[in-house]
């Protein structure tokens, strides 16, 4: 008999299990993971309160869980797809009773796609994704390590309301007309640095200039608590979390948030980039790029992974000409100037 709940601290012991399963491992994270830090993620989980997590159970024994996690901002109408099953009920429908709860419950909650990212290798699950209508949208190569090799990681993507209208070409030619001009200031003195303290005031006004932040997921206004919150959690010596930024003088021209994983996932990702369209745009999209590319190149990263929004010309410019290649799109990721616009992602080299 299946049935279905809500997630419990109390799942810790039957999730740490799974977490250190050596087959499923393969496709999910390092172990061992001890059950304190799976109480922890759980933790998380419970307290987002956007996030749905259901545990479906067989004969009263859990036998796995999906989790969905609409996003914020220009990306509300986003949802975040996470799924597992215990090995011993793997091939016994666990699996698709949990994928036709996850999407009758996006549904209620006004999701209009669903997406997940699942490794190369993983034949199991992509198959399961794709009996459900997912399809592969975008990858990044190289970006895990299990058993010996280099695995991709691939993007897919679930429609479930009509994403309409769409950006369509016109609207992208005429931005990247209007930014061509942007490149005259490429002889402009400015200077890359950490944010400090004192630049709280500049981050605030930058996070809240409506062009500007078109680039990225956020929506003013930001308030004073949230920028600092946001700063705050710029942790690169415990958690990976960096920030390079852009100034002439003491103003802000635009900023490159990013991570660095560790292994089996050694590499940078863009989190955000945001740059003043009232300053020097271009010049500073350009100088961000090429710190992150010096700050690869000093501390043995592998590879690079950006993402923009297909109207954020003068980024995408940027990150094209110091060469970085394109790897697909997810399609209708961000809501801007009511479009739905796709989310361009990227690798370098």
């Amino acid at each position: 008999m299946l049935k279905f709940r809500s997630l419990q601290i109390e799942d810790a012991d039957w999730i740490t299990e799974f977490l250190n399963d050596s087959e499923a491992a393969k496709y999910w994270e390092p172990y061992p993971v001890t059950e304190h830090e799976t109480k922890e993620w759980i933790r998380k989980k419970i307290e987002t309160v956007t996030e749905k997590t259901i545990v479906a159970e067989v004969n009263d024994e859990p036998a796995g869980s999906v989790s969905v996690e609409p996003e914020t901002g220009r990306c509300r109408h986003i949802a975040e797809l996470g799924i597992f099953v215990r090995r011993k009920f793997w091939g016994k429908g666990v699996g698709n009773a949990l994928m036709t709860e996850a999407i009758k419950l996006a549904k209620q909650l006004g999701c209009r796609k669903i997406v997940l990212d699942t490794t190369e290798g993983n034949e199991r699950a992509i198959g399961l994704y794709k009996k459900f209508g997912f399809e592969i949208e975008a990858h990044q190569t190289d970006m895990a390590h299990f058993d010996g090799s280099w695995r991709k990681i691939y993007f897919m993507g679930l429609q479930l309301a009509p994403c309409e209208p769409k950006t369509n070409q016109k609207s992208i030619i005429q931005s990247s007309t209007q930014n061509k001009g942007f490149q005259k200031n490429r002889g402009a003195k400015i200077s890359i640095r950490q944010l400090m303290d004192r630049d709280l005031d500049e981050l605030h006004r930058l996070q809240n200039c409506l062009e500007s932040t078109k680039s990225s997921n956020k929506v003013p206004p930001i308030t004073k608590e949230e920028t600092k919150r946001w700063y705050e959690e710029l942790k690169l010596r415990h958690e990976g979390k960096c920030c390079f930024a852009c100034f002439e003088n003491e103003i802000l021209f635009g900023y490159l948030r990013f991570s660095g994983g560790r292994p089996p996932y050694p590499n940078l990702w863009f989190e955000e980039m945001i740059v003043d369209v009232n300053g020097r745009p271009a010049r500073a999209a350009d100088a961000l790029t090429e710190a992150i590319k010096g700050f690869r190149e000093r501390y043995g990263y592998r590879r690079i992974f950006a993402h923009a929004p297909q109207t954020s010309i003068t980024i995408k410019t940027a990150i094209e000409n110091q060469g970085f290649k394109n790897t697909g799109a997810i399609k209708s990721y961000y809501f801007i100037d009511g479009y739905y616009v796709d989310m361009m992602f990227y690798e370098y080299p």
